[in-house]
Formats: C-alpha cells, sequence, structure tokens
C-alpha cells in the first residue's frame, strides 16, 4: 500500500482565478479573502486544483517545479504557506486513496501549532493532557483547548494510536500498536498530532520538571476548565456559537417559569415598595458594607424576612407575550422580567429554599414560586434534604446545626439552549454570578447575614427535589440568617429594612468558600 499526504481546501472555501487578469488566484471562505497574484500558469492551475478532494502534496509540487521551475516551486510554497496560517487548508494521510486522518483547521488564525518533530529515533512522545477524543457525527475527532484544528479520524485503527500515547511511547511500540493501518500510516498520523500541538516529547526542555510551571501557563489550568473556556467563547473553533436558535423548528421554548409543583402554597408578604424607597441606606453604603457573615444572631430570620429577600431578588416583576423572528419562522412565547439582568431576558434560575431555622415556616425544602410570590413545600425534613444542609455547612466550614436558610439557585438549561449554541452553560453562570451580588446587595440593605458557597452538590440535590438533572440542575448556593450583631428585637427578627453601620475600613471577606 502507498501511503501519501494530500492537501485540499477545506469545506466552505473555494478557489477562482482573479478577473481580467490571468495570472492571480484568490482563495476565499469563512470570511477570509487571499489574493496570490502575481502568480504563473503553473500555480494557479494547482490551486485551483486543491478544491476538494485536492491531491497528493508532492504531485503538486513536482507538476508546478516541471511547469515553472524553481521560481515557481518557491512561490508555491508560499502560497500554501499563507493558505495555511489563515486556516483556509486541510492535510490528510490517505492510502491507495483512502484517507486516514486529516487535520482539519477550526478557524481563521494560525492552524497549524509548531509540534514536536516526529519520528525520530529515541524521542518518547505522549498525547497532551489537553487532547480528547470524541465522536462527531460518524467519525471521531480528536481536539485540544490549545489547538486551532482538529484532527478527524477516518479509519478507526488510527484511534488505537492515541491509546499507546497514553504513557511515553517510542516510535516502534506505536508501529506495533497500529500494525492494521497502511504502510506509513502511523507516521502520518504522529505528524498530523505534532503539527496540532497535540505531542508531548520527553526530551523536550519546556516539558523539564522546572520549568513546567514558571514557563508555561498552561500547566496550572484544569483540562475541564481550559476545555470549557475555549469552547464557550469564539477564536479556537469552528462550533456554532451564539443565538443560533438551534432548537427553533425542532422544540417548543420551555416557558418562562417552570410549572408550579404540587405541594401546600405558603403565600409569602410582600414589603412595601414605598417604604423600601424611603428607607433603604444608599447604595454606596450598601456595597462598603456587603460582605460574607457565617455567624448568626441568637433568634433565626423568619418569614416575613424570608418573603421581602425573595421580593427583592426573585420575583416576577411583569410578563408579556411576544413573537421572536428564528431562521425557523415566527415563534410565540412569552417573556418575564426580574430584578436581576438575564442574557435575552430568558429567566433560566430558578430559586429554592432548604429552611433549618426559620420563624414561621417549618424545616424542608420548598420552591419558590415567583409569579405569585409563595413557597411551594415540596419535601420535609428528608436524609437528602439534611445532606443538603450539611454540605452547605461544611462548604462554610460552620456548625451544621447554625445553618437557618440555604438558598438554592437552579438552571432550566434547555431554556437558554434553545436559542443559544456554545455559550448557554457560560451564559448560566454569568447569570448566577450577577443574581449573587444582588442576594449579597439584597442581605445587605436589610441587615442580614449572608453568604455565597463555591459548590454543591447537583446529584445530591436531584434526589432531594425528585427533578431531572438534565431538565433543571443545582448551580449556586448561598447561605443566609440573621445577623449576630443582632440586638434590639427588631434587629434579632422582627423583619423590615435594617441600615447597615457604615464600614470605616475593608474588611476581609472571603466569600465563595471552598
Amino acid at each position: 500500500m502507498t501511503t501519501t499526504t494530500w492537501i485540499t481546501l477545506k469545506d466552505g472555501v473555494a478557489a477562482a482565478r482573479n478577473g481580467g487578469n490571468g495570472d492571480g488566484v484568490f482563495v476565499e471562505g469563512h470570511g477570509v479573502r487571499v489574493s496570490i497574484r502575481p502568480a504563473g500558469t503553473a500555480i494557479v492551475d494547482a490551486i485551483l486544483g486543491l478544491a476538494p478532494p485536492g491531491g497528493d502534496e508532492e504531485r503538486f509540487a513536482g507538476t508546478v517545479l516541471d511547469s515553472g521551475g524553481p521560481e515557481a516551486l518557491a512561490s508555491w510554497y508560499y502560497a500554501i504557506e499563507r493558505l495555511e496560517r489563515r486556516g483556509l487548508l486541510a492535510r490528510s494521510v490517505v492510502a491507495d486513496d483512502r484517507p486516514v486522518a486529516s487535520l482539519v483547521p477550526m478557524t481563521t488564525t494560525l492552524a497549524i501549532t509548531a509540534g514536536v518533530v516526529v519520528p525520530t529515533a529515541g524521542r518518547r512522545y505522549r498525547l497532551s493532557r489537553f487532547a480528547f477524543l470524541r465522536r462527531e457525527g460518524e467519525t471521531l475527532v480528536v481536539e485540544s483547548p490549545r489547538s486551532s484544528v482538529r484532527i478527524v479520524l477516518h479509519d478507526p485503527a488510527a484511534a488505537v494510536i492515541l491509546g499507546g500515547l497514553a504513557a511515553w511511547s517510542d516510535r516502534s511500540e506505536l508501529l506495533i500498536l497500529a500494525a492494521g493501518l497502511p504502510s506509513g500510516a502511523a507516521d502520518g498520523v504522529l505528524k498530523l498530532l505534532a503539527d496540532a500541538g497535540m505531542l508531548e516529547a520527553n526530551d523536550d526542555p519546556s516539558r523539564a520538571e522546572g520549568n513546567r510551571l514558571h514557563d508555561a501557563p498552561a500547566e496550572w489550568w484544569e483540562f475541564h476548565d481550559l476545555v470549557f473556556h475555549a469552547r464557550s467563547r469564539r477564536g479556537r473553533c469552528d462550533y456554532p456559537f451564539g443565538a443560533t436558535y438551534r432548537m427553533a423548528g425542532r422544540a417548543a421554548l420551555p416557558p418562562p417559569v417552570r410549572e408550579k409543583p404540587p405541594g401546600e402554597t405558603i403565600l409569602l408578604p410582600s414589603p412595601d415598595p414605598d417604604r423600601l424607597l424611603r428607607e433603604d441606606p444608599p447604595l454606596f453604603r450598601v456595597v462598603e458594607a456587603r460582605r460574607s457573615e457565617r455567624t448568626y444572631g441568637n433568634r433565626p430570620m423568619n418569614l416575613e424576612q424570608l418573603g421581602e429577600f425573595l421580593y427583592r431578588v426573585a420575583r416576577v416583576r411583569g410578563e408579556q407575550a411576544v413573537t421572536l423572528e428564528t431562521p425557523a419562522g415566527p415563534v410565540p412565547t412569552d417573556f418575564v422580567t426580574r430584578p436581576y439582568p438575564s442574557g435575552g431576558a430568558l429567566y433560566e434560575l430558578e430559586f429554592y429554599a432548604v429552611v433549618n431555622a426559620c420563624d414561621g415556616l417549618g424545616p424542608g425544602l420548598y420552591y419558590y414560586e415567583p409569579r405569585g410570590h409563595a413557597l411551594v413545600a415540596l419535601r420535609g425534613r428528608t436524609v437528602e434534604v439534611e445532606g443538603l444542609l450539611r454540605d452547605a455547612a461544611g462548604s462554610a466550614a460552620i456548625p451544621r446545626e447554625t445553618v437557618q436558610v440555604l438558598l438554592i439557585v437552579t438552571a432550566r438549561v434547555p431554556r437558554l439552549a434553545w436559542k443559544y449554541s456554545a455559550m448557554a452553560y457560560a451564559l448560566v453562570l454569568k447569570h448566577v454570578g450577577v443574581v449573587y451580588q444582588t442576594m449579597y446587595l439584597a442581605a445587605t440593605a436589610m441587615g442580614l447575614a449572608p453568604c455565597a458557597l463555591g459548590g454543591g452538590d447537583s446529584d445530591l440535590f436531584a434526589r432531594a427535589s425528585g427533578i431531572d438533572i438534565h431538565a433543571e440542575t443545582s448551580v449556586g448556593e448561598f447561605l443566609l440568617g440573621g445577623r449576630a450583631q443582632a440586638t434590639t428585637e427588631d434587629e434579632a427578627g422582627q423583619g423590615g429594612p435594617q441600615e447597615p453601620e457604615p464600614q470605616p475600613e475593608p474588611q476581609p471577606d472571603p466569600d465563595l468558600h471552598p
């Protein structure tokens, strides 16, 4: 079998002669246009010949050399380099006219990263810890958040090489593993992985223990963090991004508020907005006084305070019918407004209260119904509810029995995913951030003790609530209680906004306790 390297224009890219200029050609696609001129007939014909399926790289070079000589060959290599830099050219390892693996650029910036040179005797290689294998359609692809190209594995036998690269391996060991591939194909696949920046070499100076942390900032990143960062923003991949309305025409947009669950409904007292406008402390004072508090007063907060807090933070302020224009046609739907901002005004977040101690409210898990400003009792003091309180206390490093109210923020991710591609979950986390700040400011203005937590157990919440974790999942946790410095009867739990004491100096504030 004969193994060769083919080059071709990436899908969606086309080449054409410059109008009125027979010695020039342009290549255009994905918002990029590269003009190659002046160029002789040999180069023009060769570039036009790069249209899929392309052809043998060496054969192209030989044809240009025969037709135009060494000067034309140099111009050809320069033109190919320009096309590669702009992400317009793909390379494939081909055995007997059947592709084994391809390197495909995902962006129009520098597409091929400088990699280690393979194969070389005495060198050992392993896969970058950021590289990952997954299914895309009916093929396997290898990607890395550090690379702007992907490797497409057309032959399943090529995936065996990746298994061998889990540990340091030399070329001979990898060739034994890849015995099912045509002769020379394994070397070609290794070269593609190296060009994609997905291989490490054991004699690379940057891999030395003393250099890794100081000279390679990527070493500080967790795998999942870097993948999430690269795939939820533009610039490193070519997947659909933003308001694509990807589920329009396939499924209905989930409602702006979840269906009210069955259970006892407890109407919450609503504060007088005029009183809040008249008596609330100034915003600057609230922002300056805001801090995380994990100690509480002798008396727990009460139902009136919890009602006012949820009214300030999470209630539905208004609702309207809207018709969205989507690629699949107009979609009539309902939208709501709430006190915090939300991308696309979709408001996918929901709020739950896990009560341990609150005057006027029994222990258990409650759903906040934001249209009617009410709590719906879901569970009593079950094992799972106790687990949520215990987990929150551990996150805040406080005794379990001191917890008063744990607020859990959940996200109905399908509400965002209906419209947004790639960025839906990243948008959820942005929303949790603005909700945390809204909670802090509301609690501070009311004289309560707030504390955002850095993490929680989504599976435990799913068991406690009985909600499908893929339909709605917990994404934030927030402790709330009466302030420890409360001394008067009113401060100890009788409700109403309390003006916090001014803070003359900034206080240490480990907001998100691990």
